[in-house]
């Protein structure tokens, strides 16, 4: 395996909205102690179905990407990401762009590059501007093109951001379809930690190790939470916390505290999680249902939470 192939690769959507800078600010605290880490940020564009002139011309787009001078689509929100990127100390003297005349990826139409280099720690960041048939095609073919560790997606509430705007819709299609992790950012606020979910089924405490070592990177502490629905599970669902406990503390991994509920998971977990920077679960779906289910609390989280919801797989 090589270095490159050892990477902790983020993939941030960009559309010019706050939430999604929220999400890119999210990320930077990966990258700031691990020098293991590349992020790619990533504006989608859909193409013109009509011919109109106001497709983006990606030539145009080529010849730009390094001045920044004209306010085409996705420039002007990979410019604002930039800016917040040199305001936390990254693409500073220490980075150069890898690539003067930037590069596509083979032929696909709208997809364009501009690479950056840290000479001192090897860590790249990649601005990337595409046009494809949806938003949603765009950030899945991302997705699925180069094996991200993490997708950072957030839906968009503000009307003015365009055509690239990223919808309630598109976000959650993003964590139910992609066959990796998801952080469906919803005002990602740093600092409060990961709210672990635990179940009785097995892949829950191969989640929790998953998400205990993503925790580690950007120094954020995490709680175990289970939910017995009803008195008659509250024995069964402590010993699966307990399980869990052992099982990353045994790893190494300090787990800040530990806690269960009784009643409606969903909407414990979701009370919850107003308290945290992230629920955390698990998709326990099957390939057949995927793209109807994650399993009935995990979508019913994803869909009705008001914070933000990583979904590991």
């Amino acid at each position: 395996m090589t270095d490159q192939e050892r990477r902790f690769k983020l993939l941030v959507c960009i559309d010019g909205s706050p939430s999604s800078y929220q999400g890119l600010r999210y990320a930077i605290t990966f990258s700031l102690d691990t020098p293991d880490t590349d992020i790619a940020l990533l504006y989608v564009r859909p193409a013109d179905t009509d011919g109109s002139s106001e497709g983006l011309s990606m030539a145009l787009a080529r010849e730009n990407m390094l001045d920044w001078d004209l306010e085409l689509p996705g420039l002007k929100s990979l410019k604002k990401a930039r800016d917040i990127l040199l305001e936390n100390g990254i693409l500073g003297e220490e980075w150069e762009a890898e690539n003067i005349h930037k590069r596509s990826r083979g032929s696909r139409l709208g997809d364009h590059m501009l690479s950056y280099l840290c000479k001192k720690t090897g860590q790249h960041i990649e601005l990337i501007v595409r046009i494809s048939s949806s938003v949603l095609a765009g950030i899945l073919d991302e997705a699925h093109h180069v094996q991200y560790d993490i997708v950072i997606v957030s839906a968009s509430d503000d009307e003015r951001v365009g055509l690239g705007a990223i919808d309630n819709y598109t976000a959650i299609s993003v964590a139910t379809e992609h066959n990796g992790t998801v952080i469906l950012s919803r005002g990602l606020e740093q600092g409060h930690g990961h709210l672990i979910c635990i179940t009785s089924d097995p892949v829950s405490i191969k989640m929790a190790l998953q998400d205990a070592e993503i925790a580690s990177r950007c120094g954020c502490p995490i709680e175990l939470y289970a939910v017995a629905e009803t008195a008659d599970e509250e024995k069964q669902t402590q010993e699966t916390l307990d399980k869990t406990k052992q099982a990353l503390e045994k790893t190494g991994y300090a787990v800040n505290g530990m806690h269960m509920d009784i009643g409606d998971p969903v909407g414990r977990i979701i009370e919850n999680g107003l308290d945290h920077s992230l629920i955390v679960m698990a998709a326990c779906e099957t390939s057949m249902l995927k793209r109807m289910f994650l399993g009935s609390v995990s979508h019913a989280v994803l869909k009705k939470a008001r914070s933000s919801v990583m979904i590991i797989r």
